[in-house]
């Protein structure tokens, strides 16, 4: 059954106001069309690859697989300038492995007119705070030559970093602080140790799209009426 999260106000480092919002059943066809809208280097760097668009298998796993349990999803609102106008500038996953359930994928995405203004900060720290109970460490992938994505990650919690080839980093966080790591989650060098390929919900699909994606959009706004170095940019996982 899928829960709920409580929602949570946040101030951006920029100062403006914002608030935390769970990701809804109904917000399938905006998730597609809002994807539409990332420019082609956020798509990149979000996904590793190019990815044309967000295919009914994809959505199945981005949005009725969030069961606010094991799969948490939550889309930022900021406000807007308009006085009680918020819209939707990021939205982030943390998702529980089901062969590693101590260990979880993260992933945010920030609207490019919305970088550089602590959008993806503030949604990983939501998300590390409402991760699903027992996990204690991340798994994710980022591209090399991203490392304003690595920096943020290392801000929730001791980090190690290996190279997965393709100019793929594989990282892992101890969300305890205490820089144990889980040594089983790693092959051995020439064995695949992607990511996409050990957890099948992040597989390819028939269209040649990877099957992991998050864009920002909501079907219904919060209020009543309707890392760093910069750039800021986001991980890549789930």
């Amino acid at each position: 059954m899928r829960e709920v999260n409580v929602i949570e106000p946040v101030v951006l480092r920029d100062g403006s106001a914002a608030v935390f919002w769970p990701l809804l059943p109904t917000d399938r066809e905006l998730l597609a069309a809002a994807y539409a809208d990332l420019s082609p280097e956020s798509r990149r760097r979000r996904f590793l690859a190019a990815v044309d668009r967000l295919t009914p298998a994809m959505l199945d796993r981005l949005v009725d697989d969030v069961d606010g349990i094991n799969h948490i999803a939550l889309v930022l609102f900021a406000e807007d300038g308009q006085e009680g106008r918020f819209d939707p500038v990021g939205v982030g996953r943390i998702v529980r492995y089901d062969e590693d359930p101590d260990t979880a994928d993260i992933a945010v995405t920030v609207k490019d007119e919305w970088h550089n203004r602590g959008v993806a900060t503030a949604l990983l720290a939501e998300l590390v705070r409402q991760r699903p109970v027992g996990v204690t460490h991340l798994l994710t992938e980022v591209l090399a030559d991203n490392p304003a994505s690595l920096a943020m990650l290392k801000r929730l919690g001791p980090t190690r970093t290996e190279r997965e080839g393709s100019g793929v980093l594989e990282v892992q966080v101890d969300l305890g602080g205490a820089g144990t790591w889980r040594e089983d989650l790693t092959g051995a060098p020439g064995e695949s140790r992607s990511i996409r390929l050990r957890w099948p919900w992040r597989s390819v699909d028939a269209a040649g799209s990877a099957a992991e994606a998050d864009v920002e959009t909501h079907s219904q706004s919060p209020s009543a009426t309707e890392p760093e170095p910069e750039p800021e940019t986001e991980p890549s996982g789930a």
